[in-house]
């Protein structure tokens, strides 16, 4: 789409694209920028593609052509950001938000006439949901521009801030949103759609925000029922058709633009997304009608069993079942009706009154209920709806229940259960500590034909838990019928829109289990509050079941990887600061440097870190100081209910161990190839030299004046970007400690032969001390990776990066080579508690 010059000059990297397939007509209207349908942008997120819209904006067109020949449509744009690093690198974000401002304003220019569009609907993927929510902390962006966004997987939460900036563009929206989400923000619609468990990149505790009106997961999401991973989410087949089944919903009969009522939008999400209680159309005024009057000459039957099951196929006539409400007896204070393949939208009444026709009790008009409806996971169409027959009785004032099987229904199963919900409602306690793989029995024989059972498992309030819930059919009755049924187990999160569903049945093709573990935290001070995790089952009446859970290990460990895998990197560095202490505080008391290796084993401890630490940041929340210093690491956990007692220690054995492998890994590394490294520099210096002399002089003088090294590697720094200082300050420390060694090995091969005496100790030494210096240098370089990784998607363009939050780390190390490489890289000690580097 062509913009202005101001705008591509101040952009070069980033373009606005239109949608559009096929050809004929539409395709030249849309080349010569002539556009009569409602605008819809869609923003990719951290290294996302413009090619992303593919999968909305082809059903879009498909749906548009069906339902009303392409009379109503969407136009689909979208913008092209080069596939920046926006997650890794926060530099990128604030010139994508004004991009995205100039694209809204020449979007809406593209439409002429009195009745074109004042608003575009904002599709955000990843970090392109929030560029949409930073559009209105611009001061020359009109809020009334957009009336609708959708996110899909974004984190509205930080997955691991990298910069200043992102922190810094983070606060600005909470910020914004907090102080006007009541106010110049109300009128918009903000829906969160999480990838769920399979979403590893962004989890979804991270995509749930305050101010979104719905904040779902995938496999939560009627008709969608399924976990996407991050990018798998833009081209979920059943998330693409609810999702364009809402916008459609949306359009207003005269203005055929996006309806401006805030609540009906809202309420059209929720029935797509959340209570789809009918068919794929949101209709209110005819969806599910108050009354209905029966057909008296359908067939009518009393079912007088608490548990029944019947099947209709090839109804001739209506059919209309009646449950009777018996409040007396205590076993039916409750109903679950089970609907297996039930295509009418109006299949549940409450009826008030009945008479006796043809020796048949009949119902004349019945009150709708099948709003209650839920529809649940299955293989075809499948209902399901709970009524407390206490209330229906003593509040409506209905004697039965009727279901309707209309005419021409096609084999229709439905399973009734009437029961006391206190012998279906199970609490059960999870141990919180590991039992390892002990199996605890909950329900040891279901009542036989029961359809429902309710689990509430209380005690998970803690990410890192993980159970393993089992139904196993213990006894199955024959079935006649040409389609199985199955069993449903769900996961339930109250707080969260999440929910998890397996399917239960008999063979090995099914597994009968489900993970019972949270993925997003109880929000704190909500234990009084919330309701616990259930799992609700939906048992196939011909069979009983056997309900046990136990812990799962494996599943305990992923749920520790998932939410605190950002912390290691910081434990990390804390260990290996720690060893370069232990070695400074040998090296001043005994002028000796143990290894890396040997200081990590026998003297870090967390108690040198965990204690101070927790101490300190409860320090930093007291009076003055917490308006002064930022919040902690441990303070932000525990806002967000993800902190438990011993996770700092667990996370400081863990940076241990992986240090560990670190460092076995570096010295792997050094002595298979150290050698090949230095051949290869060896090579390029003879390349850009007259002759080889030269090019070894040349190196060595880099390595013996350390100060001429520093000052090339920051004037580099300057040039491109820190990052890649820091990178090639990396591979000279590695290449220095080679020589070092090599130095080590001469030293020990001259004594074997008897051409010296002893060692020279300042040598080991000075490896060993070096060494734990470079991998210290190293976490920091992998620290300011995305930096160097954003700054070569710039390179094409020849643009430097808007801030390099690296510059100052890569000034600061190089420049710390002057010092940390004088006299060959050996500590020189003078004094017994004193000694200069």
């Amino acid at each position: 789409m062509k913009l202005s010059e101001e705008v591509n000059q101040t952009f070069p990297k980033y373009r606005l694209l239109a949608y559009g397939e096929g050809e004929g007509i539409n395709i030249e209207k849309l080349k010569a920028e002539k556009f009569d349908g409602i605008p819809v942008l869609f923003i990719p997120g951290n290294s996302g593609s413009h090619k992303q819209v593919r999968s909305l904006a082809s059903v879009a067109l498909r749906k548009a052509i069906d339902d009303s020949e392409f009379k109503v449509h969407f136009d689909y744009f979208t913008v092209d950001f080069g596939e920046e690093y926006s997650a890794l690198y926060g530099g990128v974000l604030q010139d994508q938000v004004k991009f995205v401002s100039h694209s809204i304003e020449r979007i809406l220019q593209l439409y002429k006439g009195s009745q074109g569009p004042t608003s575009v609907v904002l599709v955000g993927h990843s970090l392109g949901g929030l560029i949409a929510k930073a559009l209105f902390t611009e001061p020359e962006f009109s809020p009334s521009l957009v009336q609708v966004i959708i996110t899909l997987a974004t984190p509205h939460t930080p997955v691991v801030l990298m910069d200043k900036e992102t922190h810094d563009f983070y606060t600005k929206i909470d910020t914004f949103w907090a102080d006007s989400r009541a106010a110049s923000l109300s009128h918009v619609t903000l829906v969160s759609i999480g990838g769920g468990l399979r979403d590893v990149q962004v989890r979804a505790g991270l995509t749930q925000d305050t101010h979104a009106d719905i904040n779902i997961n995938s496999n939560a999401a009627a008709s969608v029922w399924v976990s996407t991973d991050h990018q798998c989410i833009v081209w979920c087949k059943q998330l693409v058709l609810s999702i364009n089944r809402a916008l459609f919903d949306m359009i207003g009969p005269i203005s055929k633009q996006i309806t401006l009522n805030y609540e009906l939008r809202k309420d059209i999400f929720h029935y797509h997304l959340l209570h789809p209680s009918g068919g794929k159309e949101y209709d209110p005024d005819n969806l599910h009608p108050a009354t209905m009057t029966f057909d008296m000459n359908g067939y009518w039957s009393d079912i007088l069993k608490r548990q029944f099951t019947f099947s209709k196929g090839h109804v001739t006539c209506n059919h209309y079942s009646m449950i009777k409400i018996a409040i007396d007896d205590p076993k039916q204070r409750f109903l679950t009706l089970d609907a297996v393949r039930m295509s009418a939208d109006d299949w549940v009444f409450g009826c008030k009154a009945t008479k006796v026709q043809k020796n048949t009790r009949v119902c004349e008009e019945g009150e709708n209920l099948s709003s209650k409806t839920s529809i649940i996971p299955s293989k075809g169409t499948r209902k399901a709806i709970h009524l407390d027959l206490l209330e229906m009785k003593q509040k409506f004032g209905y004697t039965h229940i009727v279901v309707h099987t209309p005419v021409y229904t096609e084999d229709t199963r439905v399973n009734i259960d009437v029961y006391n919900p206190r012998e279906r409602s199970i609490s059960y306690a999870v141990p919180k500590w590991i039992n390892f793989w002990r199996q605890f029995t909950v329900v040891e024989k279901t009542v036989q034909g029961a359809v429902f059972y309710n689990l509430s498992l209380t005690g998970i309030d803690h990410p890192w838990q993980a159970y393993v819930v089992k139904a196993d059919p213990s006894k199955c009755m024959s079935q006649d019928e040409v389609q199985p049924h199955f069993g449903l187990a769900m996961f339930i999160t109250p707080w969260a829109n999440d929910a998890t569903q397996t399917l239960l049945g008999q063979g090995e093709n099914f597994t009968n289990s489900i993970s019972a573990k949270l993925q997003t935290s109880r929000p704190p001070g909500s234990n009084d509050t919330t309701e616990t995790p259930q799992v609700h089952f939906y048992l196939d009446p011909a069979c009983t079941y056997t309900i046990t859970v136990y812990p799962s290990i494996p599943q305990m460990m992923g749920q520790m990887i998932r939410f605190y895998a950002p912390l290691l990197l910081p434990c990390m560095v804390a260990v290996i600061i720690l060893i370069i202490a232990f070695q400074m505080r040998r090296i001043e008391s005994s002028q000796y440097c143990q290894s890396t290796l040997l200081t990590l084993l026998s003297a870090v401890s967390p108690v040198n870190v965990v204690l101070p630490s927790k101490m300190l940041a409860y320090l930093l929340t007291l009076g003055p100081l917490a308006a002064i210093f930022p919040k902690t690491d441990i303070t932000i956990l525990q806002s967000q209910g993800l902190d438990f007692g011993v996770l700092p220690i667990m996370m400081f054995f863990a940076g241990l161990g992986t240090v560990f492998l670190l460092t076995c890994l570096a010295w792997g590394t050094i002595l298979l190839c150290g050698s090949l490294a230095h051949k290869a520099v060896m090579r390029w210096a003879t390349r850009v030299s007259p002759h080889e002399v030269v090019a070894e002089v040349a190196v060595s003088t880099l390595s013996n004046f350390p100060s001429i090294l520093a000052c090339i590697l920051i004037a580099l720094g300057f040039a491109t970007c820190g990052s890649l200082a820091l990178c090639l300050g990396c591979f000279c420390y590695f290449l220095k400690l080679f020589k070092m060694y090599q130095d080590y090995l001469e030293c020990l091969v001259k004594r074997a032969v008897g051409l010296r005496d002893d060692d020279d100790p300042s040598i080991l030494l000075g490896v060993n001390f070096q060494f734990t210096l470079a991998l210290l240098w190293l976490m920091s370089t992998l620290l300011n990776l995305p930096t160097l990784l954003s700054w070569s998607r710039s390179l094409p363009h020849s643009l430097p990066l808007p801030a390099d939050p690296s510059l100052i780390h890569a000034v600061i190390l190089c420049g710390s080579l002057s010092i940390l490489w004088q006299n060959e890289g050996k500590p020189k000690v003078e004094k017994k508690y004193f000694s200069v580097m």
